[in-house]
Parts: structure tokens; sequence; C-alpha cells
């Protein structure tokens, strides 16, 4: 299909209005033939609304049409047992109906929705989860129900990264190199997929039979990719030996395998001749893991992080603390390998107050000649001789903690642990544990399904830009989205290829080919996409890449001549048929060598958006990021989750790190856990003492933004980011000049810009102009003629450094 099913159906509500009903008619059942079952039931009630409003005869044959697309076999979930599913003797019908869909649904993404992770893939994976739970629940054969999710999603995995790579390959356009970088940017994308969803449902579920069944099928579906992958043919190369070079990518989702699976696993690929730590500690950890979650009879053994450290050979995760107990501390644990002297790697996660520290010998080995102290006594466990059984360590640590055994932590025991520290804010490894789903982000994959052009999106430092829209660009169905970074951190080659290769252009400065653009575009793009699909261009901080565009052109005239001008002008041919989306904070950026500058004039700014939310909702986004900070640790209420959102106008990053700097403040306080209930009255008591000027100059949790309003306020500011100058200004004055609600007129806020925008060398704006374009970056809001700050905490941070000009 050239077009999406909801533009087929606009089309066929404009040729009924129009009394075309015939070609309706045609367009309808092409639709049907063509179009995704998942598609079609996800607007099943348009198309019925649709259907009715035909004659009864037509009605008639769309509907027969509709419903035997629907029952096809081999396409759908609900299947008719008793004619075209496969028969599994012996297992109920519910089983059998379960059992038959997880075909229909691998197929259906392998047919229509291929390597769309964030999308299609999220959304089938999240139902296979949520149904094997229940069936295990129920009673209803469960095992069997793992067996076969494992089953399918490794022979889906196997036929998709094998069909991806050969599409790569026989389009003639990429390197075998740039194919392989493809196939693991994918393997990464869809192993992070099970990690999210049992993160997500494990925060939400309390009870240990349906933690130990979530934790199953997830050890299923990662063991099942895994060996997927590595079944795959990718041409002449050895998945195995691919695998095993690039194995600090994946090697952090095996502890959340179970010892079957990671045994199942080691049948396929050599875990320990990757790394000893890979070997027998690292199924030693999950045999504890099992063990601890079968016999635990009152809490639930939740993984809420792992990190696998190949260099340091060790192994570190962290588990849930039961929700009714006043230590809100996770419970962590090490596997520590190697022949070396481990006495820092253990003195420093006692000092951190982990549960056990499972070493090659015992604690005296690394004492020698003196003696450790109690806490680091308590927390060594030797691993056993191969051979002997050591199930059990790990059980007899969480009942000593807790109060399943006869030590007891008391409830009156006050806040120790600033449980929002280990939100991985400085860690983004690990941020699958704690990815919140954003339904506002989604809901742009319209707009970039159907634009052309050039669309601008800004927004303050880490607000969750580069996460979100990569996330949205691998869900979009029908156009090839090519995301790109302009840095050269990224560890993923084929989504820099674009600054790379313009930076090399620039230093030779030498004739752009013509088709550079293009190449770039057709070389970078994701596995399984089809060619004569419409493309969008996603490039990320959008603003590094012109400004050393205008750097390098404004040095060398060749440069410019040869280089700049040819890449901007294949940018506005690119933009006439396809989208290209810009993503920075500098709104001006592209504002460069204007006497021939095309593109600037195609260039459309809109808002990105923040996390969202509305008063009193306990379902929102932002509600969700304070849940996930918190990891069930801490009780709140909305009021609370309101009193922040109002002070960070949803940006995550702030928003953690005022959750972090509250969770100091409770600290101070000695605030006990199971007495304290955050409300809007109690934050008030925090903002009272912590939101002055002085204290916001001296907390920790705001040393990056500190640093970047500093920046963006000094006088060197002014010519190198004339913009961000301007922005942090204004915050800066209307965190000091207005009124008790944090606003002042737009009268007042207009001529306090116009009296800077000369100053500032941003002659193209007026202060009107300004105004909305901050507006749309997400640095002020603009509500009944009055101009406030979007995110108030940040012109907060903005009065307590340097010195307003």
């Amino acid at each position: 299909m050239t077009k999406s099913i909801e533009a087929v159906l606009a089309e066929a509500e404009e040729l009924i209005s129009r009394h075309k009903y015939n070609d309706a008619f045609d367009n309808l059942i092409s639709l049907f033939q063509q179009c995704s079952q998942v598609d079609i039931k996800r607007l099943h009630e348009p198309i019925k609304e649709i259907i009715g409003r035909f004659m009864p005869k037509k009605r008639r044959m769309l509907g027969e049409e509709l419903d035997s697309r629907l029952q096809r076999s081999g396409k759908v979930a609900a299947v008719d047992l008793e004619s075209d599913a496969p028969s599994y003797p012996g297992h109920p019908i519910r089983l059998q109906q379960f059992i038959a869909s997880l075909d229909s649904r691998f197929a259906e993404l392998s047919e229509w929705h291929i390597f769309q992770w964030s999308t299609y893939y999220r959304d089938e994976l999240k139902v296979i989860v949520a149904d094997t739970v229940e069936l295990q629940r129920s009673n209803s054969h469960p095992e069997a129900a793992f067996d076969a999710v494992g089953k399918a999603i490794q022979a889906h995995s196997s036929e998709i990264f094998g069909k991806g790579f050969d599409r790569v390959i026989s389009q003639g356009r990429t390197t075998q190199e740039a194919a392989v970088a493809k196939a693991l940017g994918g393997l990464r994308s869809f192993l992070a997929l099970p990690v999210e969803i049992y993160a997500e449902d494990s925060s939400r579920i309390s009870e240990p039979k349906g933690c130990r069944a979530l934790r199953r099928v997830t050890s299923r579906m990662l063991r099942g990719i895994l060996a997927g992958f590595l079944a795959s043919r990718l041409g002449e190369l050895n998945a195995q030996e691919l695998l095993a070079r690039t194995a600090k990518s994946w090697v952090h989702v095996l502890p959340l395998l179970e010892q079957a699976d990671l045994r199942l696993l080691g049948q396929s690929i050599d875990l320990e001749a990757i790394a000893s730590i890979l070997g027998r500690p690292l199924e030693l950890l999950v045999q504890e893991l099992d063990h601890a979650s079968a016999k635990s009879s009152v809490d639930a053994v939740v993984v809420t992080s792992t990190q696998v450290n190949i260099d340091d050979v060790s192994i570190d995760l962290t588990l849930r603390p039961p929700a009714d107990s006043s230590d809100t501390k996770p419970l962590e644990i090490a596997i520590l390998g190697g022949d070396g002297l481990l006495r820092y790697q253990i003195e420093r996660r006692a000092k951190l107050g982990y549960i056990a520290c499972l070493t090659p010998k015992a604690v005296q080995e690394y004492w020698k000649g003196t003696f450790p102290t109690k806490e680091v006594r308590d927390i060594v466990v030797p691993m056993p001789a191969e051979g002997s059984s050591s199930a059990g360590f790990l059980l007899s640590r969480l009942r000593l903690r807790f109060y399943e055994n006869t030590v007891v932590v008391q409830p009156s025991v006050p806040l120790k642990t600033n449980i929002a520290e280990r939100f991985p804010l400085e860690s983004p490894g690990q941020l699958p544990f704690f990815r919140v789903e954003r339904p506002s982000v989604r809901a742009l994959q319209t707009t970039l399904s159907t634009r052309t052009g050039v669309l601008l999106w800004c927004s303050v430092r880490r607000s969750g830009k580069t996460t979100g829209v990569s996330e949205l660009a691998s869900g979009i169905a029908d156009r090839n989205a090519v995301f790109q970074r302009c840095e050269m951190t990224d560890s993923d080659k084929a989504s820099r290829m674009l600054y790379e290769e313009v930076c090399d252009a620039l230093d030779r400065a030498a004739p752009l080919p013509r088709d550079f653009l293009r190449s770039i575009v057709s070389r970078a793009a994701p596995m399984g996409v089809q060619e004569n699909r419409g493309s969008i261009l996603i490039v990320d901080e959008y603003d590094r890449l012109f400004g050393r565009l205008k750097v390098m052109g404004r040095r060398s005239e060749d440069a410019r001549t040869l280089v700049v001008q040819p890449l901007l002008d294949q940018l506005v041919e690119f933009a006439t048929e396809n989208l290209l989306v810009l993503l920075g904070q500098q709104p001006n950026a592209h504002f460069i060598f204007m006497d021939q500058n095309q593109l600037s004039a195609y260039v459309q700014q809109e808002p990105y958006p923040l996390f969202s939310h509305e008063v009193g909702s306990p379902e929102s986004e932002f509600h969700e990021l304070v849940r996930r900070t918190f990891q069930q640790t801490l009780a709140f209420d909305t009021s609370f989750v309101d009193a922040v959102f109002e002070e960070t106008g949803g940006h995550p990053f702030l928003a953690v790190n005022l959750l972090r700097d509250i969770v100091d403040w409770l600290i101070k306080r000695k605030a006990i856990p199971s007495a304290t209930l955050l409300t809007r009255v109690l934050y008030r008591e925090y903002a009272a003492e912590e939101l002055t000027v002085a204290a916001i100059g001296r907390s920790a949790h705001y040393k990056f933004f500190r640093e970047a309003a500093s920046e963006a306020l000094s006088d060197a500011s002014i010519e190198q980011g004339p913009w961000l100058h301007a922005a942090y200004k204004l915050l800066r004055h209307l965190a000091v000049n207005s009124d008790a609600a944090g606003s002042t007129s737009f009268e007042h806020a207009q001529g306090y810009v116009d009296s800077m925008l000369a100053e500032s060398g941003l002659g193209t704006y007026t202060g009107n102009s300004f105004l909305a374009s901050a507006a749309e970056s997400n640095f002020v809001e603009l509500v009944d003629d009055q101009v406030r700050a979007k995110i108030p905490l940040l012109a907060r941070i903005s009065a307590a450094v340097g010195v307003a000009r």
C-alpha cells in the first residue's frame, strides 16, 4: 500500500460525500485485500461506520469482504478452531487459541510491520505477555504457553533479521559493515521491548505468582530473540562471532534469564568465552534468583535494574524492596569475578549497602594481614565449589533483611536512602527499566506519516527529544524514517553517518556529490524498509551541524561554495517530496548565509511536547514518571504530582532532579516512610525551604542546568548563541520580576525582549516573534495575555547564577 489506512478511509468518506459510491466501494475492497489485519482491527469501528453509508447491496458485500479478511487463516488471532487452527492434543481450547494466535501475530508483524519496534511490536508483545501471565494465573497449562512464546519469538527473530539483512544487501547501496550495524541496532531495539514491558508490568504487580510468570515470559522472549538472531542468515557472516564482538551492547539482559533459558542460550553461543563472568558466576546468580523467587512466600522477587561490566568483570543487580517495608533502599547484589584484588570493589559495595557480593574466594583472601569490617564480612559470599549446591544465599539474605525472619526492620526507622537517585539519568543503558510510554509523542506519528517539508522541533536541553523521536521513528508504518545524530560519541555508526560525512566533506572542501543526501538516507535507513516509500530524515542536535557549516563556510570560500550551499540545496530538494525534521535547542540555527539560503524559508517550527499531565490525573505520563522514580517506596497523592508538574512543566530531567532534592529534604527531616504521604501541602513546606535562590545555588541536583544557564547568560554567549542568551535572560527576568503567580503581562515581556534583541544580535526577531518562538521551544508559556516560565524551576536556576545584564 502506498497510502496509510487512515488516508484511504478519509478518501472514501470524501468520495461518498460527493456521491461517488462506486469509487469509494472499489477503494475499500482494495484496502481490505491489502491492508494489515492489525490496522483493520485497530480502526474497525470507523470502517463499520463508513460501510453503513452505502446502499444495502454494497453494504452487504463490503461487510462480507471485511469479515472474510478478519477470518482469513494465518492472518488473525481470532482463530476458528474447528477449521483452520492447528490441533494441539491434550491442550484446552483456551491454550490452543493462545498458541495459534502467536503465529498469527508474528506473521502480521513480519508481513506488515517489520522492525516497527516502538509501535506495533511493543503493542503486540505487551498483549502476549499479558495473555501468558493470565494463563499462568488460571493454571491453563502455563508451561506450554511459556514454551510456545519462546519458540514463536525465536522463529520470528531468525526470519526477520535474515530477511532484513538480505534486503539491505540486495539494494546494493550499503556496505556489509553498514548492514551489520543496522542488524545490531535492530537487535538492541528488539531486546529492549521485553525489558521495558517487564519493568512496567512488574511495577504494578505485587503478588509473587504474577511476578514469577512475568519474569518467565520475559526470559523466554529474551532467549528467543537472541537465539533467533544467532540462527539467522547474515550473508557469509557468523552470527556467533558477531555477537561475541559486540557483547557489550546486549549482555545486560542476561541476568533477566532463568537458568533453563540461560543454558539453552549457551548451546548456541559460548558465553564464558566472551567473558568469564558470563559463565558460572552468571549461572549462579540466575540460579539464586530462580530459587528465591520460587520460595518467597510473601514478597515478590522483582529485578529493577541490571548492569553487566565485562571490563570490570562484575554484574550488579537491583531488586525491589517490599512495599510495606520502612526501609526504602533497593536490595543490591553483585557478582565479582577475575583474578585480581577485589578489595576495593567489595568495600565500595559494602558502603552502598549491598546485601550480597558473590566472590571467587572467601573474604579473608582479600584482606591478608588485616581484618575486614563487619559490613564487609556480612555481604561477601564465596562461590561454592563446582558441582556443589549453592541455592539459598540470596533467599536467606532477603529474609534476614525483612520481616520473614525474626530480625524485623522497625516501622519507626527514618528514611535513609534517596530512592530517586536510582533513576538512571546518568546511565542511559539502564533506561529500559524506567521507560515511560508517552502517548503524546506517539500522537506525533500522524504528523510524520503524512507531511512533507521542513519541521523544526526545539526544546530545552534534556527534554527527552532524542529518546522520544528516535523511538517514534522506529514505529512509522508508511515511510522510511532515518534518525541521525550530530555527534561522534554514539556507538551506532549508522546513526551518525550524516554528521561524519558532512564533516569530512567540509575538511576536504571538495565538491559535494549530487546524490550525497539521498545516498545517506538510503544507506542509513533501518532494515526492512521498502525503497519506494517516502522518507523522513530526522536530524538531532541540528544546531551543531549548522554551527559547523557556518564556521567552515566563513573560514573557507571553497567549503561554502562546494559543500555548504549544495548541502542546503539538497535539503530543500529532499523536503519537496519528503519530510525533514530538525531537532535542537536554538530555532534560529538554520539562519546561515541568508543571501543564498533557500532552506530557512521552508522551516516551520512547532512545539515539542514535554511529559503531559492533567490536574488530579493518576494516569498521566508525568504521574507515571513520578511513580517510576519512586519505585513504590514512597507514597504520594495526585496533589503532590500536580505541584511537581507545575514547577517543572513536565521536563523529565529537571523533574527527577527535583524529586531527588525533595527526598534529600525528607532525609534531613528524618521522615519515616511508612508515616509519610507526599502531598501538595508537604511540597509547599519543601519549596519554602529549598526552592530559594540560595538553596538552588547549593543543591548538587541542579548542577547541570546551573552550568547551562551560566554559560547561556555569559558575554561570550551573545555571539556564540544569541537566541539561548536571550531566552535565559528572559527566564531570569521572569523569575525576578513576575507576580506571585510567576506571570508578567505580555506587554511588559514584549518590551523587555525588544530592549535586548538588538544587543543580542537577533535583529531578525521582534519581541512578539521571539516570545512565540520561545513558547514553541518550551521556555515560556503565553496564557491570556500573560507570559510565564514554562519550567519555573529553570527560571529559578537562571536567577541563581551569574548577573543579568
